[in-house]
C-alpha cells in the first residue's frame, strides 16, 4: 500500500446533509475512509472553503501546504479533495504548480455529499487512489453513466449541467513540471499579492473595468473581442505596464481580423490552453 498526503480542502465532499441543506463540515466525513486505503496517510487541511466561494488565495494556500508538506515527507501520491464548481481551475493552477515535485496527484470531490445514499464521494475515491497509486495525475469523477474517469490536471474543463469534466480538444502538451514552471510556483507561494485579474466576456459591449487590476484575460473564443471601447484600452493598459492576454485560441488556423488587432494592441495570445488554463497561467506567470 502507498504512502499517501491527503488534502481537505472543503466543497461537497467535505459536507453534510442537515434538514435539506448542505452545510460544509470542517472535517471531512470520509477521512476515516480515506486512512484504509494506504500504509501511511498524512492528512493536511489549509483552507476550507466552498469551491463556487473560492478565491485565488485559497487554492494558493492549499497548493502550498502540498508542496511543504511533500518536501518535509515525500508522499508516493497525493489526493486533493475539492469542491466540483471551480475544480477545473484549482486543478490548471495544480498542473502548474505542482507538477516539478514529480509525485502523482488526483484531485477529486463528489456531486452528492458522502452521508448521501446515492453519494458518489467513494467510488471517486476508490478509482483516485487506484490512479495515483499506479502514478497517474488528473482530475477523478464520476460521469453520468456511473463510470468513474480520470482527465489530465493541464487539460480538463469546468463541468457541464451534469458536472462532467471535459477535456480541452485543441490541448498544447506543455511540459508543466519544467523549471520554468517550478520557478513560477515558487514566486507565487512567496508572492506577498496575487495578481489582480480582470477576466473580460466575449459578449457583445463587454464590461471593463477601469482599474484595480494588473492584469487583463480576454475572453475572445477563437476570434478574438475587439470591441470598439476595448483595443484602444489594451494599448493604455500594455503601455501601463498592465499584462494582457486572451484565450481560448487555436493553435493552427488563419487569424481572425479581431484578434489581430488585440495582439498588435499589445495583447498575448495563449494558444492550446481552455479558460480554466489561460486563467491559471495568467495568475501563476
Amino acid at each position: 500500500m502507498a504512502k499517501l498526503l491527503v488534502t481537505v480542502s472543503g466543497g461537497t465532499v467535505s459536507s453534510s446533509v442537515k434538514d435539506g441543506l448542505v452545510k460544509l463540515e470542517k472535517q471531512s466525513p470520509i477521512a476515516s475512509y480515506l486512512m484504509q486505503k494506504a500504509a501511511e496517510t498524512e492528512f493536511i487541511s489549509p483552507a476550507n472553503y466552498s469551491s463556487e466561494n473560492a478565491r485565488p488565495e485559497d487554492y494558493r494556500d492549499v497548493l502550498k501546504a502540498v508542496s511543504e508538506a511533500c518536501s518535509k515527507n515525500r508522499p508516493d501520491g497525493i489526493i486533493i479533495l475539492h469542491g466540483t464548481d471551480t475544480m477545473a481551475y484549482f486543478a490548471q493552477l495544480a498542473a502548474r504548480s505542482l507538477s516539478h515535485l514529480g509525485i502523482p496527484f488526483v484531485i477529486t470531490g463528489s456531486k452528492i455529499p458522502p452521508d448521501s445514499e446515492d453519494t458518489d464521494a467513494f467510488k471517486n475515491i476508490d478509482f483516485a487512489v487506484g490512479q495515483v497509486t499506479a502514478g497517474n495525475s488528473g482530475v477523478v469523477f464520476t460521469t453520468h453513466e456511473g463510470a468513474p474517469a480520470i482527465i489530465p490536471a493541464g487539460k480538463v474543463t469546468s463541468p457541464d449541467i451534469y458536472g462532467d469534466y471535459g477535456t480541452w480538444p485543441d490541448s498544447a502538451d506543455i511540459d508543466f513540471s519544467s523549471e520554468r514552471y517550478r520557478k513560477a510556483a515558487a514566486a507565487f507561494f512567496a508572492a506577498e499579492k496575487l495578481h489582480r485579474i480582470q477576466v473580460i466576456a466575449a459578449a457583445p459591449t463587454p464590461g471593463i473595468l477601469d482599474d484595480g487590476f494588473d492584469t487583463v484575460l480576454i475572453m475572445c473564443h477563437h476570434s478574438g473581442t475587439a470591441d470598439v471601447k476595448l483595443v484602444p484600452k489594451v494599448r493604455k493598459w500594455t503601455a501601463k505596464g498592465i499584462r494582457c492576454f486572451m484565450a481560448p485560441v487555436p493553435r493552427n488556423s488563419n487569424i481572425y481580423e479581431s484578434r489581430a488587432m488585440l495582439e498588435q494592441a499589445g495583447c498575448k495570445a495563449l494558444p492550446g490552453m481552455p479558460p480554466e488554463g489561460a486563467w491559471a497561467e495568467a495568475l501563476i506567470t
